[in-house]
C-alpha cells in the first residue's frame, strides 16, 4: 500500500488537518445545507477514518439534524470562518474534511455526485462520476 499523507489548514492558519491514509470516499454534495454552508452550489468532501487524522487547533462548531435523522456537526475557525471538518454521530469513527483546506488536493477526484435533486444549472458537474438523487450508499466500513 502506498503512502499517503495530506497537509492543510483554514485560511488564517489557526486550524490545521493531516490525513495520514487515503480518504474512504470523495464527493461533491449539492444538498441544500452544503449550498448554504459553502456560499456556492456544493461542497467537497474527503471522508477518512478519524483515528487516521489529526487536527491542531481549536475550532467552533453547529450542528444540525442530517436527513437520517443523525447530528452533523460541522466544525470550523473561529477566527476567520473556514469550514474545516464535520462529524456524523452515526458514523463516530470518520471525519469529513473540506477538499478546499488542502494545501495540495490534486489526489481530490470525485467518486460521487450527492444529492442531484437540489443541484442548480449553473453548477455543472463531470457526467461520468456516479450522481444520486440523495445519499449514495454508505461507504466501505474500515477494516
Amino acid at each position: 500500500m502506498s503512502e499517503f499523507s495530506a497537509n492543510g489548514q483554514c485560511l488564517c492558519g489557526a486550524v490545521r488537518i493531516v490525513a495520514n491514509a487515503k480518504p474512504l470516499r470523495i464527493a461533491h454534495c449539492h444538498c441544500r445545507d452544503c449550498q448554504r454552508v459553502s456560499g456556492a452550489g456544493h461542497t467537497s468532501n474527503a471522508l477518512f477514518e478519524a483515528a487516521q487524522v489529526e487536527v491542531a487547533g481549536e475550532t467552533s462548531s453547529f450542528a444540525v439534524k442530517a436527513d437520517s435523522g443523525n447530528a452533523l456537526t460541522r466544525h470550523f475557525c473561529p477566527v476567520c470562518g473556514s469550514r474545516v471538518f464535520a462529524t456524523n454521530s452515526g458514523r463516530p469513527n470518520m471525519i469529513v474534511l473540506a477538499a478546499g483546506t488542502f494545501d495540495d488536493s490534486s489526489w481530490f477526484k470525485p467518486q460521487a455526485v450527492l444529492y442531484t435533486r437540489s443541484r442548480h444549472e449553473w453548477d455543472t458537474a463531470d457526467d461520468t462520476v456516479p450522481a444520486f438523487a440523495a445519499m449514495s450508499p454508505p461507504p466501505p466500513s474500515p477494516r
